[in-house]
């Protein structure tokens, strides 16, 4: 599938190097190229309605910022990158804060771009997944919902939990224990919930049809306490408990990835996971609180089924 992309730069060699990199690399094509951030711009943008649009921070007329936030007003459904020589922090964070994925330093360096782009595409993908296997879902659901007595009964189609085919089970939780040892948790009680609860989902027939029915995350704890009370583990098992552990893990994931972006905007762990399995407005909250080395409970939240989500397609894009 080709990728549609526009460029807005004030700087016409900046425009042409970035249209070359992403045609000779075959990342997708420029449907439109602008100079300035002029007056109707948004709405031309919202009509093209590309894929990817890669925006210069300082332009005449709207800034690049005032630009994303535009955009996002309009609920624009694209992956916005900002271009930019500023490299101040506070700009960084308000460009993100305003809703880009990712942010390119300028002179323009082909390495990066094709690096930048390439994971703005791997989340595209990703989401995309996503938003089949839910529509697919809500289409099933639609469907029992109108036609109760014409479904037979069925005996349960999940397998059993912990007894997935071993060897994709086995690349599963590896791949997770890479992606919380990465977040800096995997010493935490929490994280072994964690990996209990992705070698449950994986270990489902028709997993992406099974994790629909997890709307409520006393489900998935149900699943994981059940397994746990079939083994020796010797936690503690009950609900609560498993759901406090695991939100404790969630924080200090969010606590450590605040400190790798506070230190360093372009850090490859924050940049990776950072607006993946958080709400970047919130880690940004947590960062502000460090900044200011505020003390107390942090007002920033977490999101667990965010969090969950995010491992597990995480995990699985890992193995394919």
């Amino acid at each position: 599938m080709a990728y549609a992309f526009v460029i807005i730069d004030d700087d016409l060699a900046c425009r042409q190097m970035l249209a070359r990199i992403i045609e000779k690399e075959n990342l997708g094509e420029v449907v439109a190229e602008f100079s300035e951030g002029r007056e109707g711009i948004v709405d031309e943008i919202v009509e093209l309605a590309p894929d990817i649009v890669l925006v210069d921070l300082l332009m005449p007329g709207e800034d690049g910022i005032e630009l994303v936030l535009k955009l996002k007003e309009r609920s624009f459904g694209g992956k916005i990158i900002m271009i930019s020589q500023v490299e101040n922090k506070e700009m960084v964070a308000q460009a993100y804060s305003a809703g880009i994925e990712f942010y390119i330093t300028k002179p323009v360096n082909r390495i990066e771009v094709v690096a930048v782009i390439g994971k703005v595409i791997e989340r595209i993908k990703m989401q995309r997944s996503f938003m089949q296997v839910r529509n697919s879902l809500e289409a099933i659901d639609n469907i029992n919902s109108f036609t109760p007595l014409m479904q037979p009964e069925r005996k349960e189609e999940a397998a059993a939990p912990g007894k997935p085919p071993p060897a994709i089970s086995e690349d599963i939780r590896n791949n997770a224990m890479e992606i919380l040892s990465d977040l800096g948790i995997i010493g935490e009680p929490g994280s072994h919930d964690l990996l209990q609860i992705i070698v449950f989902l994986n270990s489902v027939t028709d997993t992406e049809k099974y994790l629909g029915k997890f709307r409520h995350l006393k489900d998935l704890y149900q699943a994981v306490q059940k397994e746990y009370l079939k083994s020796d583990y010797k936690e503690a098992t009950d609900i609560r408990t498993i759901e406090q552990r695991i939100r404790r893990a969630i924080k200090h994931a969010m606590e450590n990835l605040a400190a790798l972006g506070l230190e360093d905007f372009y850090n490859p762990y924050f940049e990776r996971y950072g607006s993946k399995f958080f709400d970047f407005n919130e880690l940004r909250q947590r960062m502000q609180e460090l900044k200011e080395n505020k003390k107390g409970s942090s007002k920033a939240r977490i999101n667990i089924k965010q969090f969950i989500n995010a491992l597990y397609m995480e995990a699985r894009a890992k193995s394919s």
